[in-house]
């Protein structure tokens, strides 16, 4: 490392947006915004893991140090970095950076890993991640910014799960846990299933009896499995899914409110609103003006 770097932290910059304030406990998200060059992150100082989703524009160059060798890499927008807790990493970058961060409490981590059911992951650290892509990932997280946008207006229990799917997700593809072969497949399948009818069917009731149906697990097993892999009940997911088509819908800008909420699954236009506004921060005509301002 050559001298005249100097040490990014906190105490230089302010993030443009920060989950602290909310009080949320576990997990702590961040947005950075056009950080100068010519300084360096050093990931080994840092009690949790941190997870930094890369946002600028244009490519760019960074420089990754772990004690031995450089390694030299472009970085795109969506890429991810996951530097698990006391790693000996480091990186500085050339041209003014903006990513997110994620920074998980390694005992939140743990607990879930626990009440999850990965009784064979190591959970003291996550696996490195060295410039991935993760849709789900990135996803998650742009939920969680928007919570913080909005106040928390969603509420605890959101908010809660939000954490939660973001710490079973970084388990099961960031974690060494083993069960059997025979076993995972055969869960992630019944949850994929009902994932992927659930989106299918967006606009339509769903009941947990059709899940059952199409997944072909039991009523009394439903519930417990799709939880222990997305971190919420297959009703709070079909909301979260719901009103992410209402937003597809309303950005078109060429339905009526009720029309909406008809194709995107809510019983009428009150109750769409209500949970729109719940869910969002934001009424429909609200997050329609701010779209199209964006």
């Amino acid at each position: 490392m050559e001298k005249k770097m100097a040490d990014f932290s906190a105490s230089d910059y302010q993030p443009l947006l920060s989950s602290d304030y909310l009080g949320w406990s576990g997990l702590k998200v961040t947005q950075w915004e056009q950080i100068p060059p010519a300084r360096m992150y050093d990931a080994s100082q840092l009690s949790n893991h941190v997870i930094v989703i890369h946002g600028t524009a244009e490519p760019l160059l960074l420089q990754f140090f772990d004690g031995r060798h450089p390694r030299e890499k472009k970085v795109t927008a969506g890429e991810v970095q996951i530097f698990p807790a006391g790693e000996k990493w480091s990186c500085q970058w050339t041209r003014p950076l903006s990513f997110v961060k994620l920074e998980l409490d390694p005992l939140f981590l743990e607990q879930v890993a626990e009440e999850s059911g990965f009784w064979h992951a190591d959970k003291k650290k996550l696996d490195l991640g060295f410039l991935i892509r993760d849709d789900k990932l990135v996803v998650l997280t742009q939920w969680m910014l928007e919570e913080v946008q909005n106040g928390g207006q969603s509420g605890k229990l959101y908010n809660h799960s939000l954490a939660n799917m973001a710490a079973v997700h970084l388990l099961r593809y960031y974690t060494r846990y083993r069960q059997s072969r025979a076993d995972t497949f055969a869960m992630n399948k019944h949850v994929t299933t009902m994932i992927d009818y659930m989106k299918t069917n967006v606009e339509v009731g769903i009941t947990l009896v059709d899940l059952s149906r199409v997944s072909n697990i039991s009523l009394s097993q439903l519930v417990r499995l799709f939880k222990k892999h997305t971190g919420v009940t297959p009703h709070q997911y079909l909301i979260q899914l719901r009103i992410e088509r209402a937003k597809q819908l309303i950005r078109c800008g060429n339905l009526s409110g009720k029309e909406i909420a008809v194709h995107a699954g809510f019983s009428d236009q009150a109750h769409f609103t209500k949970l729109f506004k719940r869910m969002t921060g934001m009424s429909p005509l609200q997050y329609a003006s701010h779209s199209r301002n964006d």
